[in-house]
């Protein structure tokens, strides 16, 4: 088990500096997080059910904590253009910019003297636990360096540690930082319990946490830190999170799921009774309550009325996601989608021939199924032994009869679970076809092999071709034109051999309805349409299997540097883009969205591209394209 690394500390008490003011305390008051007024705000709510926007900006403002003593509230903004620890008043008065960094600061918690904020930042390229001063100097201090993603620290109440979660070799586990001793981190739970999000108590004597095993269901944990005794809490099997213990220590709050919607919950710890605190369509997160519980388990604030969140009309069609965590596929239905990309990786699962390991697509498949959505399965890889030698992933099998073979067990495997297969990945690109110079006719025989084998066990799935990538007039040999690309698939013969032509549209910062003969935009796929008319295939439709636009961000993505967009451009974009599908291109069926969540998946460091087209932040709150989601399709 990997140990973090804690820097030597001198941790020593902070006096209030001139200049930082001393706020009145409020009275008793819940906060939380929701986008229910647009694209994420903090909310107070009393006793009586009367509820306060504190901050309502057009940027994301999430993750509320109170100071000790009620006077200020910590919180996550984007309102300047990324995510920052913010400071304001319990009435929501002087909100300022704490952390100032332009690398994504994010879940923040408050030392027990409320003179430092913990919290996560991303500034050295991985997600990893700072601390810093609520007055005075704006430098923080790195606590912990790993190359594996720290997660929601918080600060213990005797101010000597700091319990934050971890992901190692793909299991999350809680861990403790003793401040005091500088010692290492030291694992807390069992080895077969996984477990996020630890809130310590007000005494200090227990840790709660959100765990979970090999099943379906999601548990809240109580630890007693002197004497290990574990107590199951609460049994889910939707999506829990967010917690927070009330101030006399006999409820936690959290974020649960209920008919769609993320909603805020309270858990009595001496009855074991849930009661539903919010109801309403929008996300809202991160409960925390000044006070005692009180009266709050009979308060129930269920006002729909104004809710942004409208059904809409819109015709028969395929709208999807490419998804990295399979965890999160129940998110699906908060936006109204009904279809996920998955991956399908033929080197892996068969690595040695005839011998299958089908545990990845399992997976997939039943993550898709219990989000009561369809599943696209995406096929690339070719093993070693199907490929030569010293050749790399992207090369197609030697012997197309071998990949045929293969598709078929799969289509066997999975035969009326599977709506679509899309075939290989962006082909007319060097790097993804084995590092070998793009050719359509190629592409074409390995296509019809896989159309044969899928339609021989199950005739009812479709067929997709690769999505090229949009490369313009290309760059070979590095990269051939997606146009010359769709172009020399018909020439090859690949009319008949697909029952929806791939697209991947990408137009960097240009909005869907911006046109150029010269550039890439998003009416490319027009272009794709076009020939596809050319060559007598107009019934045939096209799917969009990937889409999307990447936010604007500090750390340098090679090619795709200085090609973003803003929160709200993304969102509008996104938005749009689906408008037009509907109105304007009745030959598209499918559109996929690039991406839901890779800024979640740990194998993402913040340099990489993937991670900023995704709907939803590192922190997993959403982004404003999530919400232009919701809006479009519930």
């Amino acid at each position: 088990m990997m140990p973090h690394k804690l820097l030597p500390l001198l941790i020593s008490l902070l006096l209030i500096l001139p200049g930082c003011t001393l706020p009145t305390k409020p009275q008793q008051k819940l906060t939380f997080a929701s986008d229910r007024a647009g694209n994420g705000d903090i909310f107070t709510l009393d006793e009586r059910g009367a509820l306060t926007n504190l901050t309502n900006t057009p940027n994301g403002d999430w993750s509320p904590k109170w100071s000790p003593d009620g006077a200020q509230i910590v919180f996550t903004s984007h309102r300047d253009g990324q995510s920052d620890v913010w400071l304001m008043n319990s009435d929501g008065s002087a909100p300022r910019n704490l952390s100032q960094n332009s690398a994504w600061d994010y879940s923040p918690s408050w030392s027990p003297d409320g003179k430092q904020i913990v919290f996560i930042s991303e500034r050295d390229g991985d997600a990893e636990v700072f601390i810093q001063a609520t007055c005075g100097s704006l430098t923080a201090t790195q606590l912990t360096f790993n190359e594996h993603p720290d997660k929601l620290p918080g600060w213990s109440p005797d101010g000597e540690k700091i319990a934050l979660a971890s992901i190692i070799n793909g299991r999350e586990e809680i861990y403790l930082l003793n401040l005091k001793t500088q010692n290492s981190v030291l694992p807390l739970l069992p080895s077969d319990l996984n477990g996020t999000n630890p809130v310590w108590s007000p005494g200090g004597e227990e840790i709660a946490f959100i765990g979970w095993q090999n099943s379906a269901a999601i548990d809240i944990y109580t630890l007693n830190i002197e004497t290990q005794e574990l107590q199951k809490r609460y049994t889910d099997t939707a999506w829990i999170g967010s917690l927070n213990w009330s101030s006399d220590g006999k409820w936690l709050l959290f974020t649960g799921r209920k008919n769609r919607n993320h909603d805020l919950m309270a858990l009595n710890l001496e009855s074991g009774q849930v009661s539903q605190l919010t109801d309403n369509p929008a996300w809202d997160d991160f409960p925390a309550l000044y006070g005692r519980m009180g009266e709050w388990a009979n308060v129930e604030f269920t006002d729909n009325k104004n809710s942004p969140f409208a059904n809409s009309q819109i015709r028969p069609f395929v709208y999807g996601v490419n998804l990295a965590d399979l965890a999160n596929a129940y998110l699906i239905q908060d936006i109204g989608f009904n279809a996920i990309k998955g991956y399908v990786n033929w080197a892996t699962i068969e690595a040695t021939p005839g011998e299958y390991r089908w545990v990845d697509p399992d997976n997939v498949l039943h993550a898709v199924e219990g989000a009561g959505a369809d599943a696209l399965l995406r096929v690339h890889g070719t093993p070693e032994w199907a490929r030569p030698p010293d050749t790399s992933l992207g090369h197609p099998a030697v012997n197309l009869e071998d990949f045929g073979r293969f598709m078929r067990e799969l289509t066997r495997r999975y035969r009326g679970r599977v709506i679509a297969y899309e075939i290989w990945n962006e082909p007319n690109l060097n790097y993804e076809w084995g590092h070998r110079n793009p050719n359509p006719a190629e592409y074409t025989e390995l296509l019809k092999a896989a159309y044969q084998a899928i339609k021989a066990e199950d005739p009812t799935a479709l067929v997709i071709s690769a999505g090229p990538a949009p490369t313009g007039d290309g760059n070979p040999p590095e990269a051939l034109g997606d146009l010359d690309f769709v172009e020399g698939m018909y020439r090859a013969g690949a009319k008949g051999s697909f029952d929806a032509l791939g697209s991947h549209i990408y137009s960097r910062d240009l909005p869907p309805d911006f046109d150029s003969p010269t550039d890439i935009t998003f009416s490319r796929v027009a272009k794709q349409r076009q020939i596809m008319l050319n060559y007598d295939d107009a019934d045939t439709p096209i799917w969009i299997t990937e889409m999307g636009w990447s936010l604007k961000t500090h750390w340098d993505l090679g090619e795709y540097h200085n090609q973003g967009v803003t929160e709200l451009e993304q969102a509008q974009y996104i938005q749009r883009a689906y408008e037009k599908i509907e109105t304007e291109w009745p030959w598209v069926e499918a559109a996929f969205l690039f991406n839901l969540d890779f800024s979640l998946a740990p194998w993402y460091k913040a340099q990489q591209q993937m991670r900023w087209y995704a709907a939803l932040n590192p922190d997993r709150t959403p982004r404003p394209a999530y919400t232009a989601l919701m809006q479009l399709c519930r």
